[in-house]
């Protein structure tokens, strides 16, 4: 897989935040749970064996990659349903979930559906002026980090996909 130019990072990261700002919450979680289901497609499409082996030495299985989407979403998640009530970021470590599929699956839909119920009783424009770094794409506020979810399942379910048999 290669690395995406600091050029396309950029691209990536004006688009979030453009997104972020133009679309509604409703539109985002839309966008972002279409995005969940293809990485979860991606992901079970996939049998036991081929989740566990990683397409060359230094890569993630498919199953590492989801275990990370997961963990890294969770922990996003939680920051962005602080900051999005609270204009407060806990930033919490990184939490560590057993790979299993369907736990991690179930995690996922989860923690999802737990950041929108509280995303919906946000005021959509309060606490935009709390951003914190993410490592490629720069600070982003909660709605832009909310919208991030989204990209971040897309960017591995396309790693998961890669890394099938079957796109070989």
């Amino acid at each position: 897989m290669t690395a995406p130019t600091p050029e396309q990072l950029a691209r990536v990261g004006d688009w979030i935040r453009r997104e972020a700002a133009a679309k509604s919450l409703d539109e985002i979680l839309a966008w972002v749970k279409e995005r969940q289901e293809q990485l979860i497609a991606s992901a079970q499409s996939l049998t036991e064996v081929q989740l566990r082996a990683a397409p060359s030495a230094g890569e993630w299985s498919p199953l590492e990659a989801l275990k990370h989407v997961v963990e890294w979403n969770c922990q996003v998640s939680e920051d962005v349903l602080h900051a999005c009530l609270t204009g407060e970021r806990p930033g919490n470590p990184l939490p560590t979930f057993d790979a299993a599929l369907e736990s991690l699956v179930a995690r996922q839909r989860e923690t999802l559906e737990s950041v929108w119920a509280h995303v919906s009783a946000a005021e959509p424009e309060a606490f935009l002026d709390l951003k914190w770094e993410h490592p490629f794409f720069g600070m982003l506020n909660w709605r832009e980090w909310f919208l991030f979810l989204g990209v971040h399942c897309t960017d591995h379910a396309n790693q998961i996909r890669a890394a099938s048999p079957a796109s070989g």
